[in-house]
């Protein structure tokens, strides 16, 4: 699973653009705005609260594996914004 993991999280890292943002947060703000532009024609604002739930709990993950996980409370906030812009972006559209 480990392995698979890292394979998924290189191919990822391929698509951060190069500015200040860490390659690490880009990817949690993507996987925030995909889960609730998935989420936000069914259940609308709540899709906010999902991704900030599943963050947590991502992050919850981490800080209980610290031999493999670093927790860190930005990464939850970027998952959330990430989440926020989603919801926003699926709504005007």
């Amino acid at each position: 699973m480990e392995a698979l993991i890292a394979k998924v999280n290189a191919l990822l890292s391929k698509f951060c653009i190069t500015c200040k943002v860490p390659c690490d947060k880009q990817m949690h703000f993507a996987c925030g705005f995909i889960i609730a532009a998935i989420l936000t024609p069914f259940i609308g604002a709540y899709s906010i609260v999902v991704v900030a739930i599943i963050a947590l709990l991502k992050e919850l993950y981490d800080f209980l594996h610290p031999e493999s996980h670093t927790a860190d409370f930005w990464d939850w906030v970027a998952t959330t914004l990430g989440g926020v812009v989603g919801f926003v972006v699926i709504s005007l559209l």
